[in-house]
């Protein structure tokens, strides 16, 4: 067995047999490795600086987020809406410009490259947010009303209704059919009393508008209206009188929906497809 004594003494001759010269090496300090020492007061001083430096690009976003929504986006048509995307996102190059000139020189002494890169994130981010919504109700109103669920028609059986459902955007009618509807149901974000509706019916020999009905609808109940209404508290039904007598044939169905939005018009069109096929001959 080896004491500690000895085996100190063991390890004292071996390192003296690899550094001759008995020389002790220095320990290397933080400073001589490349590493800062911490400072407090420059650290509070850099936590000042990029506080300030959020609430500005927070500032400079809402800015920018407001002037496009309330002042560029009424006098821009819907067709050149890529400006309003375009031209905030070229408005980050001036970021850096805006720090210089708003901020005292002791902050922008302490801003580096990685502080425009923070700040433009963060003023990407922010305009978006608040872009998305100033767009959308109760502030703006950019979407025309669409169908909610599932549509098709309903047929008059005796005293009940039947219900036929479309299958995509084509539904299938028996000739010599009873007194039937076109229904759907629409979902808006805002209130449809801004909205127009109308519906065409159209065949190689002409087109007629179809009229609307407003009692129809009420008719509809069970899994039927489920599927037409998945909303029942916020979507609205609609139903249009199909002509009696049509022929044989494919007839389109055209539904244009033009909205008075906030602060453009919204417009919507449907196409759908009639069949009317001879009825089957049970054997």
């Amino acid at each position: 067995m080896v004491d500690i004594s000895t085996a100190m003494a063991a390890a004292s001759t071996e390192r003296s047999k690899r550094d001759p010269d008995g020389e002790k090496k220095k320990r290397r300090t933080g400073a001589d490795m490349g590493i800062e020492s911490f400072d407090p007061v420059k650290h509070v001083a850099k936590e000042k600086a990029d506080t300030a430096s959020m609430w500005l690009v927070i500032a400079f976003s809402c800015l920018i987020a407001f002037l496009m929504r309330y002042v560029v986006m009424g006098s821009v048509d819907r067709s050149n809406a890529d400006i309003l995307y375009a031209l905030p996102l070229l408005c980050v190059v001036l970021i850096p410009t805006i720090h210089r000139t708003l901020m005292p020189s002791g902050f922008t002494e302490l801003y580096k490259k990685g502080t425009w890169f923070k700040a433009g994130f963060l003023y990407v981010f922010v305009w978006l947010a608040l872009s998305f919504l100033l767009i959308n109700p109760p502030f703006g109103d950019i979407a025309a009303p669409n169908v909610s669920g599932q549509w098709g028609i309903v047929s008059e059986s005796g005293d009940e209704y039947d219900f036929t459902l479309a299958a995509g955007t084509s539904i299938t009618l028996d000739y010599g059919y009873n007194q039937s509807w076109l229904v759907m149901s629409f979902g808006d974000n805002s209130d449809e009393s801004n909205t127009a509706f109308t519906v065409t019916l159209a065949n190689m020999s002409g087109a007629q508008e179809l009229s609307f009905s407003d009692t129809v609808f009420s008719n509809i109940t069970g899994d039927s209206k489920t599927l037409l209404m998945p909303h029942p508290d916020s979507d609205s039904g609609h139903a249009y009188v199909l002509p009696s007598g049509l022929q044989v044939g494919t007839y389109s169905i055209t539904i244009d929906i033009v909205e008075q939005g906030d602060p453009w018009v919204n417009p919507r069109t449907l196409q759908w497809d009639l069949l009317i096929v001879e009825p089957e001959i049970e054997a």
